[in-house]
């Protein structure tokens, strides 16, 4: 085969290889987020009435009543680690809620006094804060 022959089919090939990269006008596709799979009040609230509002259950800055939880929780600085957040919506690590309920010794005594949430219980709370902490 001669040079200008080898040039032309070498060229040949690119122009393919080329055409294949190509998106030919297609439309982006969009990736709609993951809908939640905790509900705030389907399964949050329940284990604060459950194992929380005894000490949390007065009208205020801390109560965890159903009526006032969420809007106490979420996005609200902390009156005992300011200028920490209660919640952080997709940072359970960052929240002072999810560190009392594992312990973490910068937040003070674990919540609930005296014992621990059952893990599964931690963990929805968790999965919740991390999936944007939705009043839902």
């Amino acid at each position: 085969m001669g040079l200008r022959k080898q040039i032309a089919v070498g060229f040949l090939w690119a122009v393919i290889g080329l055409a294949g990269c190509s998106d030919l006008g297609t439309e982006p596709v969009s990736i709609d987020p993951p809908e939640p799979t905790v509900s705030f009040a389907d399964d949050i609230q329940p284990i604060f009435a459950q194992n929380c509002v005894a000490c949390h259950g007065i009208q205020g800055g801390m109560s965890l009543n159903v009526a006032v939880a969420w809007s106490n929780l979420v996005n609200v600085e902390s009156t005992s680690y300011k200028p920490r957040l209660r919640v952080v919506p997709e940072d359970p690590a960052a929240s002072v809620l999810y560190l009392k309920l594992m312990g973490d010794v910068t937040t003070g005594d674990r919540m609930p006094q005296g014992g621990s949430l059952a893990p599964a219980a931690i963990e929805l709370i968790r999965v919740w804060i991390a999936e944007g902490a939705l009043n839902n």
